[in-house]
């Protein structure tokens, strides 16, 4: 496996607690509405009504929690990189050929914090960007043609 290949399968220490914690949060809610279903025996329509919107959230969950585990299994932590180097977990802002700039959160979806945009690893632009530092120009492939970007600047997630 090359390097690239193991920082895809990476999470930042930050997104590796957000799931933890959210794995924790889902459980205690799963447990609730479980419990809420097993006090409520028979009832009208309104009550049938509740009780399938609390399966529904129950699936829900199951589905995000499956997902949650899935990636806290298969994923490592990604090491800390140098400050104004591009990793897993790092905020990069690009400018484009066009003169805009654009931030981003390197990594899966689940890296994502605030209002940023996830960019993964995977992608043409994630894997030209990966070990860059601040003032690097990089070309990638894009569904246009290939596109330049300069990394104006990184930070930690």
């Amino acid at each position: 496996m090359s390097v690239l290949d193991h920082q895809i399968h990476q999470l930042s220490a930050s997104a590796r607690k957000r799931l933890q914690q959210d794995e924790i949060d889902l459980t205690a809610r799963r447990a609730e509405l479980v419990a809420e279903q097993g006090s409520e025996t028979g009832g009208d329509l309104v009550d049938q009504a509740s009780f399938a919107t609390q399966q529904i959230e129950i699936e829900s969950i199951d589905r995000r929690l499956s997902r949650i585990r899935e990636l806290l299994s298969a994923t490592t932590v990604a090491s800390d990189a140098p400050e104004d180097t591009v990793a897993v977990g790092s905020v990069v802002t690009l400018r484009f050929d066009d003169g805009s700039t654009e931030t981003y959160q390197v990594g899966l979806i689940e890296e994502q914090a605030d209002d940023v945009v996830a960019l993964t690893p995977s992608s043409p632009l994630g894997r030209a960007l990966m070990g860059h530092k601040v003032g690097d120009k990089v070309t990638y492939a894009a569904p246009v043609g290939e596109l330049s970007v300069e990394i104006v600047q990184v930070a930690g997630s």
